[in-house]
């Protein structure tokens, strides 16, 4: 029993320095300085669907040995990544473009995006390196996966947003596309 719960302990100290490290970054992506350098690529304000494109014209998709990368700088220059690489570099540029964005992470093994929605006032999910624009259900729907822990991180903050990913069932137990989102305006400090 004793082994049992240290092993538990361990994979939650893990966590921690996963979910750490994700609020560290999300305070990186939020620098001016970096919003600043990253805009002089563009030759003029691009909209999300266009960054999608930009970012997968630089980096390409790659499963094999890589060197990972959390710099959104260092993403270009080496121009090769995975879903954590794809997600760092979509926000980053975003935030370039002055469209809110936040880095999502399920716990389990995947990184996405998410950008806020002025016309919808809600956050809509982006998965930069599936090339998907809303569509949140794709992971349990497609993908299969049993999401339980996924957190969004914007500027050093941390929320809880699994619900958001969820498909939900009907009184019938069939899965049904149900958006559950917050319509609340994020607070910009």
């Amino acid at each position: 029993m004793a082994i049992r719960r240290r092993r538990l302990l361990l994979l939650t100290d893990l966590d921690q320095e996963v979910i750490d490290k994700y609020r560290r970054l999300s305070e990186r992506l939020a620098d001016q300085t970096l919003a600043a350098e990253l805009r002089t690529l563009f030759e003029r304000k691009y909209a999300v669907a266009e960054l999608l494109g930009w970012v997968h014209k630089k980096v390409k998709w790659d499963a094999g040995e890589i060197q990972r990368h959390n710099d959104p700088l260092e993403i270009l220059a080496y121009g090769r990544g995975r879903c954590g690489e794809f997600s760092i570099l979509f926000a980053a540029v975003c935030l370039a473009h002055d469209i809110r964005a936040r880095l999502i992470l399920d716990m389990s093994d995947h990184v996405w995006t998410e950008v806020w929605d002025k016309s919808k006032n809600n956050w809509m999910h982006v998965d930069p390196s599936e090339k998907r624009i809303d569509d949140p259900f794709m992971y349990e729907r497609d993908w299969k996966k049993n999401l339980s822990q996924i957190y969004a991180f914007e500027n050093g903050k941390m929320e809880d947003v699994t619900k958001n990913y969820k498909m939900h069932k009907d009184s019938d137990g069939q899965a049904k596309l149900q958006r559950i989102r917050k319509a609340t305006v994020p607070t910009q400090e």
